[in-house]
């Protein structure tokens, strides 16, 4: 596959599977751009892996062949697959941290394997390891380095991450998927089961309604962080614009979060990332 295909293809897997992270891209410098959709696709490829496989082993032997494709790529090895000599580039050009690519595979594992999350803090470690690590390697990609990084990541990991996971609930739910955390449900009455068999209850209103909160509070956490990176680093962090318009979104009045994905304008999106300001006032 010649070079400028490869690109076309990848470019193609990120806007498909990831539109918002696509969309944030063109905002980038021209020149790293490739890269933060070689990015992006690469999570794209990894997230559908529990979604093509019908049992975790086979889930497991795709991760593992992800995990030495990257390697053979960084090293300028073809491996016949465009995402995978796209990450691999990247990683090499943009000396991007080794261990972010890493938990980025391996916490995919919860997805083919585990499927019920257990609590809070393994929830936190989660979002952490994938819409937190991919913030970083974005923000990477981007110049970015310094204390500030590894708070803004993981803050607007934990903001982000809660918000799409709740917008995925009625899809992950239907695919016996739940990433609410177990002990929560619990606690306010109600239980994994009760989300995978479709009954909406008041337990259930109240565990999403504290992820909300989780969530708004972790996103002005990020924007503090994110506020002291370089202007071009910030651009990696642009899908925070729209954790609040989500957000407002999930908690319409009559909603069933079961059955119905809160969505926003695509032109509200696009609005939201020209005029964003990490440092001003929540939007």
């Amino acid at each position: 596959m010649h070079e400028a295909e490869r690109g076309d293809t990848v470019r193609r897997i990120a806007r498909e599977g990831d539109p918002d992270r696509a969309l944030a891209a063109l905002f980038a410098p021209r020149e790293p751009r490739a890269d933060l959709f070689a990015l992006y696709a690469f999570n794209v490829e990894l997230a559908r892996i529990a979604e093509q496989v019908s049992e975790p082993g086979l889930g497991a032997i795709r991760l593992q062949w992800w995990r030495e494709a990257v390697e053979r790529a960084a090293k300028g090895e073809a491996t016949g697959h465009p995402v995978a000599d796209a990450i691999g580039a990247a990683l090499k050009r943009r000396r991007l941290t080794r261990r972010r690519i890493e938990a980025l595979i391996d916490a995919r594992s919860f997805d083919v394997e585990t499927k019920i999350m257990p609590d809070w803090a393994s929830l936190e470690a989660y979002l952490a390891d994938t819409a937190g690590a991919l913030f970083a390697l974005g923000a990477e990609c981007l110049g970015a380095r310094g204390p500030s990084l590894e708070p803004a990541s993981s803050q607007a990991g934990l903001a982000y991450g809660l918000t799409g996971l709740m917008r995925a609930l009625p899809v992950h739910a239907a695919s016996g998927r739940v990433d609410l955390p177990a002990d929560a449900l619990i606690r306010h009455g109600t239980s994994p089961e009760s989300v995978l068999a479709g009954k909406t209850s008041d337990g259930l209103l109240v565990v999403l309604a504290e992820m909300r909160r989780k969530a708004r509070d972790a996103l002005d956490a990020a924007r503090h962080h994110v506020a002291q990176l370089d202007a071009p680093a910030q651009t990696a962090f642009l899908p925070l614009c729209l954790v609040n318009p989500h957000l407002a979104a999930l908690e319409k009045s009559g909603r069933d979060p079961l059955r119905e994905i809160a969505g926003i304008n695509p032109l509200t999106r696009l609005w939201r990332m020209a005029s964003w300001n990490p440092s001003g006032r929540r939007s």
